[in-house]
This record gives structure tokens, C-alpha cells and sequence, in this order.
């Protein structure tokens, strides 16, 4: 076996692994993307700051200047 040959099968064998592991994520569904973030955006109303808030409270007190403000709808 030449040395041309040696590489050739080296780098089939290796793409070949790569494609394999591809394939086994695909199948299980990983993706490298994040969840969905379910925080509320607010704008507040004074100082016009823009910050996120649990999804589970309607008002939120803005950080910089304690003014509670209701969530931005989109």
C-alpha cells in the first residue's frame, strides 16, 4: 500500500466517522441551537429601559429607576 493510498484511506475512514456521528445527532434530535426564552420584555415608561422579567408576573419594576411597568407586546 503507498503512502497516497494510506492517506486516502485515512481521511475516507475519518469523513466517514464525522458522517456517522452526524447522522446518530440527527437521529436523536440534539440541535446546538437554546430554548426558547419565555421571559416577558419590558420598556419602561420614565427612563425608557429595555430589560426581561419571569413570564409568570404582569408588572415589573425597571432596575434603574423602580418604575413598574407592564410587558411590551410585539
Amino acid at each position: 500500500m503507498s503512502v497516497s493510498d494510506s492517506i486516502f484511506l485515512f481521511l475516507f475512514v475519518l469523513l466517514g466517522g464525522w458522517a456517522a456521528v452526524a447522522f446518530y445527532a440527527r437521529q436523536r434530535g440534539l440541535d446546538f441551537e437554546p430554548d426558547p426564552n419565555r421571559d416577558n420584555v419590558f420598556s419602561c415608561e420614565e427612563c425608557e429601559y429595555v430589560y426581561t422579567d419571569d413570564d409568570d408576573v404582569e408588572r415589573s419594576r425597571c432596575p434603574e429607576c423602580g418604575v413598574m411597568n407592564r410587558p411590551v407586546v410585539f
